[in-house]
């Protein structure tokens, strides 16, 4: 604002008598919110009030009752107003400027390059990440480095807290703890136990490279076709609620992990967990009726003394297509008997269908050729 009316001023030279009428056009046309204001005044300049007589429509407060908006209890503020060292502590919502924003929280998945602090602060307008304090570039060696967002804090919003970063966990299986910032650190406290990560689309590898990590997708790829059997047997509850003793996503998804559950993986602990309620699914399979006749017969060999079931991975193949299970050593990709049929049944239906439209198209022109004769006979 300050800039423009200086503009406005150089317009004219100095002592110039139309100078203020210059300053006050250029000031009304512009977009600060102090020109909207005043052109508001302006436009309703020399406009007499409504007398009280007028007035009588309005609602009573007692018809109508009104509330005041509640007062909000953080306010907008610049890192550059003063005592930034509180703003953390106090948890203002600070919105920032042109040169600084606050950090948003967001789950990164990917490890950051080795920093250079000079650049890096640079890229900050030499404002601290966390509150926006600017600092002097003689005095950056003083910030810390936020190993999680990549990104340079003071020392008031990085107390050298260390963590376990998502992304070097999921791309090198890497548990150590690295500092982080105030923020980062509240931030990954809260989603500890949250099942954000998709091993398989982040950094499927890792099954490979991870003995423990493999054993436990093996394990869950049981218990998810176990529990939706066990969904459908009356006789199955009690197994359904042990089932429940672990978060849902380990037996309803296949590759999804929250931090506790990598966490829990590499200390070996997740997997015999797992393991248990894998023998007790295989062991109630075994006993029940209803739940054998959910079984498969491989249709390659036509054992029907050997029932197979998908959760039996060592012995049993699935076609992916039409999830018929068939015996690892009997399968033959490419030619899954039931997805023959079904592609069979297909091409059959849509032939009838095509014969029963050619046989109505047909039959319409000598209904039509009918009905005009009938109309020729009758005149």
């Amino acid at each position: 604002m300050i800039s423009l009316i200086q503009v406005c001023f150089s317009l004219s030279p100095p002592g110039s008598t139309n100078e203020l009428e210059i300053s006050s056009h250029c000031f009304l046309h512009s977009t600060s919110a102090e020109a909207v204001a005043m052109g508001l005044l302006k436009q309703f300049e020399g406009m007499q009030l409504p007398a009280a007589s007028e007035l009588e429509w309005l609602v009573p407060e007692h018809d109508a009752p009104q509330k005041l908006l509640p007062i909000p209890d953080s306010l907008p503020i610049s890192p550059d107003d003063g005592q930034h060292a509180d703003i953390y502590k106090l948890r203002i919502r600070v919105r920032g400027n042109l040169e600084w924003a606050p950090p948003r929280p967001q789950i990164i998945f990917n490890v950051h390059p080795a920093p250079t602090r000079k650049i890096a602060v640079a890229k900050q307008n030499y404002r601290c990440a966390g509150c926006g304090i600017r600092t002097d570039p003689d005095y950056i060696k003083r910030l810390r480095y936020c190993e999680y967002l990549g990104k340079y804090f003071c020392q008031c919003c990085h107390e050298n807290a260390q963590m376990a970063i998502p992304s070097r966990i999921l791309r090198k299986w890497d548990f150590s703890k690295y500092y982080v910032s105030n923020f980062s650190k509240d931030l990954l406290i809260k989603i500890w136990s949250d099942p954000l990560f998709n091993v398989q689309d982040i950094n499927s590898a890792l099954y490979r490279k991870v003995k423990l990590l493999n054993q436990a997708r093996l394990l869950r790829v049981q218990l998810y076709h176990m529990k939706n059997m066990f969904k459908t047997c009356r006789l199955a509850k009690e197994l359904l609620d042990s089932f429940d003793t672990v978060p849902g996503h380990l037996t309803e998804d296949l590759h999804l992990y929250s931090l506790n559950d990598l966490t829990a993986t590499r200390k070996g602990e997740l997997g015999p967990r797992l393991a248990e309620l894998t023998r007790a699914g295989a062991a109630h399979v075994e006993r029940c009726m209803l739940c054998q006749a959910k079984g498969f017969i491989c249709e390659f060999c036509q054992n029907e003394d050997d029932v197979i079931f998908p959760f039996e991975l060592h012995k049993c193949r699935t076609c992916e297509e039409c999830k018929a299970c068939y015996h690892k050593a009997c399968f033959r990709s490419g030619s899954c008997p039931r997805c023959e049929r079904l592609q069979a049944r297909r091409e059959l239906l849509a032939k009838q269908s095509l014969e029963s439209y050619v046989s109505d198209y047909e039959e319409e022109p000598a209904e039509a050729l009918a009905v005009e004769a009938t109309v020729l006979e009758a005149t």
